[in-house]
């Protein structure tokens, strides 16, 4: 029954573990990180108990400052390297703590990398509530100074920039550096585009660069400068201007070789802008297949012979999917629009192909659903999540958007029009006082709309039939009635379900706690107990605490 698991992507590790019966005395955990040499480093910690303080914000350790929690996220790991986890109960007093050897717990190793078989994932940092974004930049009306942030976040070289982005620009590049380096072309579609460093990027492989362009609103102000540039520079360029309500919402790149063979295919939430890699949550796939880039690269020929009017002809050709086998895995692409109607109908609407192939994989889980939206609409994933729940009780869901509407959403379906709320699905929160521990935070950026920005769904990330769903598409109706969009779903791929279930509950956990202390409207956590009763939850039977942590070790097949 005692076990610890760790899953992980290439920047975060997620660690889960569970005891049978309440630890006597322990006043949490200390975390071990230990490498292939056997090194053993506690993971740091930067909140103690009740009635201390870190005024400084410097760090102590885990066999200090223990979790108190049965979950937790190393954030320091290196890139690159191997590790497992050491999971240690922590005995006494707050001033005098003892670590039980003998009741220890050992993960597994996880390797921190973007590379799973045929696919990378990169995924950034671009939270910004974050205590170590409020401590790094100066102050202004008490909390971190938004305009200080905004000049360092398009600066190629500033330390933060590079901080919020993580692997991220790698990622974006990675099929750039492939032309120039082997040769071959490249074709992209974009929706946002003016990052100085990734326009810079495409500027010099202006060769070998064909580009889809579509404006973000009537006057196109965000694109217009890069736009220009890619003109001047003689940049084989499409400007796809589409009408009020509709969007060219794409951000792929496909990578045809000197051979004229497509190799691979980069997809994914991230816009090529300075806020799309540094301060929205976001994610890029890379994936390595014939059959799937040339896909992409007959959809960016439909966009461009479609001249701006997402035409029946272009609807019609997107209606079915093009399905492949990769890694042993099930790979089907969708593309949008999709529907017979240009726009999305104010009542009844007809179910989308796309979505209908979301909806029916949603409905076959058996143990977990974990999501990430922007703004989804309606009818979306959110609805069908609770229709999943009410369906299968004690299916585990779990999710996070940008949009304040989405949890209020999911709780009155999951509760039948009632008052109640769930913290299942939270909506991006930040501190707005300084108390205990904790700064003001900065959530987002003066004007900005994104902040969770990733378009995740994935399904039973612990089982052999596990489903990951990702790429531009905003996982709601309007998606694919209005806007051009690329959606991958792939079926079975057990190191990218784990690499975007890591994701998911990365910014969920961040933002969880952040909302319900919004919600209660009280300072619900001020510092570790000092005492063995914080565990109570993690072992009441019908707890979420505890279904959670047995969920993640593997020991409960919830719906």
């Amino acid at each position: 029954m005692n076990k610890a698991i760790a899953i992980a992507n290439n920047d975060t590790v997620f660690l889960s573990w569970v005891y049978a019966a309440p630890i006597e005395q322990c006043l949490g955990f200390a975390i071990y990180r230990k490498n292939t040499h056997g090194v053993r480093t506690p993971l740091p910690a930067w909140v103690g108990f009740k009635g201390d303080s870190n005024k400084t914000w410097q760090p102590r350790d885990t066999t200090q400052w223990p979790v108190q929690k049965f979950s937790w996220r190393d954030f320091a790991a290196k890139r690159g390297e191997t590790y497992s986890y050491d999971i240690v109960p922590m005995i006494g007093s707050k001033n005098s703590l003892q670590g039980l050897n003998d009741q220890m717990l050992t993960t597994n190793s996880i390797t921190l990398s973007p590379q799973l078989g045929v696919f990378a994932a990169y995924f950034n940092r671009g939270i910004l509530s974050t205590q170590a974004l409020a401590h790094a930049l100066p102050k202004a009306n008490s909390g971190p100074n938004p305009q200080v942030l905004r000049d360092r976040i398009d600066q190629p070289a500033d330390p933060l920039r590079k901080r919020l982005a993580g692997q991220l620009i790698e990622g974006l590049t990675l099929l750039i550096d492939r032309a120039e380096q082997r040769g071959g072309v490249m074709y992209a579609a974009l929706y946002e585009l003016n990052d100085p460093e990734l326009l810079q990027r495409l500027l010099l492989a202006k060769d070998k660069l064909h580009i889809i362009v579509s404006n973000t609103g009537p006057d196109d102000a965000e694109n217009t400068p890069a736009r220009q540039a890619l003109h001047e520079a003689g940049v084989n360029i499409i400007d796809r201007m589409l009408g009020s309500g509709h969007i060219g919402h794409n951000k792929f790149m496909v990578y045809v070789d000197a051979d004229k063979t497509p190799r691979a295919v980069l997809t994914g939430s991230t816009n090529w802008s300075y806020t799309g890699v540094c301060t929205q949550s976001n994610n890029a796939l890379i994936i390595e297949d014939t059959t799937v880039a040339t896909a992409y690269l007959e959809y960016w020929q439909r966009l461009k012979t479609d001249a701006a009017q997402q035409a029946p002809q272009l609807r019609q050709s997107n209606l079915t999917p093009v399905t492949v086998s990769v890694d042993n895995a099930k790979l089907s692409l969708w593309f949008s629009p999709n529907t017979k109607l240009k726009t999305k109908p104010s009542k009844n609407p007809k179910p989308p192909v796309d979505m209908q192939a979301v909806f029916e994989l949603m409905s076959q889980a058996q143990q977990a659903i974990l999501f990430l939206v922007f703004q989804p609409g309606t009818p979306s994933i959110i609805e069908h999540a609770a229709a999943c729940e009410n369906a299968k009780p004690g299916l585990l869901i779990y999710g996070a958007a940008t949009d304040p509407k989405a949890a209020e959403k999911f709780d009155t379906l999951l509760f039948h029009r009632t008052a109640k709320t769930s913290s299942r699905v939270v909506v991006t929160s930040a501190i707005n006082n300084q108390f205990a521990y904790w700064q003001k935070e900065l959530l987002k950026l003066p004007g900005a709309h994104a902040i969770i920005h990733d378009k995740i769904v994935v399904i039973d990330p612990l089982s052999d039939d596990c489903v990951v769903i990702t790429g531009s598409h905003n996982l709601g109706y309007r998606a694919s009635y209005n806007n051009d969009e690329n959606l991958v779903i792939v079926q079975g791929h057990k190191p990218l379900a784990a690499a975007y279930a890591t994701h998911v509950m990365d910014i969920y956990d961040h933002y969880r706690w952040r909302y319900v202390l919004q919600q209660l409207k009280t300072k619900a956590f001020t510092g570790l107990e000092g005492s063995p009763a914080w565990q109570k939850k993690y072992f009441a039977t019908d707890s979420p605490a505890r279904q959670e942590t047995l969920f993640w070790t593997g020991q409960a097949v919830s719906g």
